[in-house]
């Protein structure tokens, strides 16, 4: 890993043994957090990575400005697969169970139903009577599977 690469993301296992990097060059770097050394570094993308997030304590999930949603093992960097169906780059990520919940900056939010080559998935475009601005950050809500939805111009939204 280069010292003038920067950082664009990062997330942690939820058991927190690990930390990702995601980089402007492409590259996703895993550390262990008990010692401070790489556990793996791999390049993921073919742009710069947009977001990370964790699924559980073995898998990753990455979106890059290359319009690819990927799952790695965190433990080499295996590629597990390409999650299909986005045409433009996601920048949030959301995993709730074993579905992956995305948006991207068009207002696009999409559902893949499983973690595996062969998840459907469907998307919508946020109205714009309902959502103003542009999609900036998105959490699923796991009590009542509500989306909390954040926008340029500081807005905050729920959605059902």
């Amino acid at each position: 890993m280069s010292a003038t690469t920067f950082i664009r993301c990062m997330c942690v296992a939820a058991g927190g043994a690990w930390i990702a990097c995601g980089l402007a060059g492409g590259q996703v770097c895993v550390l262990d957090t008990r010692t401070g050394q790489p556990r793996a570094h791999w390049r993921a993308h073919d742009g710069e990575v947009l977001r990370l997030a964790a699924v559980d304590n073995n898998r990753l999930l990455s979106s890059g400005l290359d319009q690819v949603t990927a799952l790695w093992r965190v433990d080499d960097g295996e590629l597990i697969a390409h999650l299909k169906g986005t045409t433009e780059p996601v920048h949030c990520l959301s995993v709730y169970y074993n579905e992956l919940i995305s948006g991207t900056t068009n207002n696009r939010i999409g559902v893949h139903t499983s973690m595996d080559q062969e998840a459907s998935f469907s998307s919508t475009k946020l109205r714009s009577d309902t959502f103003k601005g542009v999609l900036t950050c998105m959490s699923v809500l796991p009590l009542n599977r509500l989306l909390l939805l954040g926008s340029d111009n500081g807005t905050i939204s729920l959605l059902c």
